[in-house]
């Protein structure tokens, strides 16, 4: 116990030496640091359960600085957690003891070229700033997450986050160019020679860090592909017979490639508890830059909705949406504290022939779990070939009644066709499922973490090991 706490004092020394007042130590500063927004560890500490926290937080402000950190706890055989926004919900920067490496401070947006339409920013770059910046422009990222308010790109890169335009513009993955990042052991994987739309030069190494969840380095700059902001939006709802009938409509527009750029189908417990409506309600967002390609998609949406019992109930829950869509977590803790219950939120995909059966399942047997209070469902994020569906849990406030409605959610998504994650990532939350839906693929990536991080140092005790 002597030795470790002379080698954190040590580290402590030499970090302050580097960095200065980059560096924080106290109490207060290392609460904050402690958690992301996973609901069990909200839950723990509004309990007034202490959670694990950090050794040390430090901002650097450039690739460089990142390298020497990382070198220097190498050197101490100290382990350390990249962070960017800290809005995620899986617990995947809880690390006892580590050195919390916020890249918040690596703020700059380097460059912006209108004729490639390609932004090149540092990790830390809040993304409702650059959207601001890229719509003062005229152009767009289009990557809403409800995070939107305070994730960093960073972030949004290592959990492969989605936003809600994704139905149309897709999920961070195909937004990123290139990225530059800082290995496990302090080297640099710059950019590539040339940014260029697609080249076949073997595999994409930096693909790695694309939902690595800060495990196999830190992400310091990001090439990202950016669109013209659209000049022409048309928003509707429509309430329809079931859940299942909105499946369908929103399958037949995607086949027949009138995409929208946002589709939500809320079940009608709901939309009961969102709009005070208990239908089953699909929201639709068309935007295009073209008056006329936007008029010819709506008119067969349009068909194609009512053929399948969609009665156009107005813009009012588009509106709604539209304006409340960030308040989610707030909106659910005042209503469940009150109840002595607490929040949970379980995001799958699946193909189109298992949705309706994932669907009504999941509905079926997590709510049977004791002390689950209510599922609540919405589809969104929809493909050729499946969709998301987004599931809203309420329950007695008690950790066993949390890990039994898991175990539960898990064996159900598994059974019938489904991913454990279609968006918020592994974490501490998933890890000791992670491996039954990947299989093998698991071993393989834990031997590149092996080889990238021989001390396992770099967000340890998560799922890679």
């Amino acid at each position: 116990m002597g030795e470790k706490s002379t080698v954190r004092r040590e580290v402590l020394e030499k970090l302050k030496e580097k960095l200065g007042e980059k560096v924080a130590t106290n109490e207060e500063v290392l609460m904050l640091y402690s958690r992301d927004y996973w609901p069990l560890a909200l839950l723990k500490e509004t309990k007034g359960e202490e959670l694990p926290r950090p050794l040390a937080v430090v901002w650097p402000e450039s690739t460089e600085e990142v390298t020497e950190i990382v070198r220097l706890l190498n050197e101490y055989g100290v382990p350390f957690v990249p962070y960017a926004g800290g809005s995620g919900v899986i617990g995947g920067t809880i690390c006892e003891g580590c050195v919390v490496i916020d890249v918040k401070r690596m703020n700059k947006i380097l460059s912006f070229s209108e004729k490639d339409a390609v932004v090149i920013v540092e990790s830390g770059v809040l993304l409702r700033r650059l959207e601001e910046y890229l719509n003062e422009r005229e152009y767009t990222l289009r990557h809403v997450p409800q995070s939107y308010p305070e994730a960093a790109i960073g972030g949004l890169v290592a959990t492969m986050s989605t936003g809600q335009f994704s139905t149309k513009y897709g999920g961070i993955e195909e937004m990123v160019l290139d990225l530059e990042a800082v290995t496990p052991e302090g080297k640099i994987i710059p950019f590539r020679r040339n940014f260029v739309p697609r080249a076949a030069t073997g595999p994409d190494l930096k693909r790695l860090f694309i939902g690595s969840e800060g495990q196999l380095g830190i992400i310091t700059k990001v090439a990202l592909k950016v669109y013209p902001l659209p000049e022409y939006q048309w928003k509707r709802a429509y309430a329809f017979p079931s859940f299942l009938h909105a499946l369908e409509a929103m399958r037949e527009l995607m086949l027949k490639g009138v995409v929208p750029a946002v589709a939500r189908i809320y079940d009608r417990d709901d939309s009961a508890a969102r709009f005070h409506d208990a239908r089953d309600i699909l929201l639709l967002i068309f935007e295009e830059n073209v008056d006329e390609l936007l008029k010819a998609k709506v008119t067969v949406a349009q068909k194609v909705v009512e053929r399948h019992g969609g009665i156009d109930v107005g813009e009012e829950y588009v509106e709604k949406w539209l304006k409340n869509r960030f308040d989610v977590i707030s909106e659910l803790k005042k209503l469940v504290v009150p109840l002595d219950l607490w929040f949970e939120t379980i995001e799958t995909s699946a193909l189109w022939s298992n949705l309706p059966r994932v669907y009504e399942k999941f509905k079926k047997e997590v709510k049977a779990v004791p002390g689950v209070y209510a599922v609540l469902a919405h589809a969104s994020h929809f493909y050729t070939t499946g969709a998301c569906i987004y599931f809203t849990l309420t329950y007695d406030a008690r950790e066993e009644v949390y890990w039994k409605m898991w175990e539960r959610a898990v064996q159900v998504l598994l059974e019938n066709g489904a991913t454990i994650s279609h968006h918020h990532g592994v974490g501490l939350l998933r890890s000791k499922w992670v491996g039954e839906e990947i299989g093998e693929s698991l071993t393989y990536l834990k031997k590149i973490k092996e080889a990238w991080d021989p001390k396992k140092l770099c967000n340890p005790g998560k799922w890679l090991g």
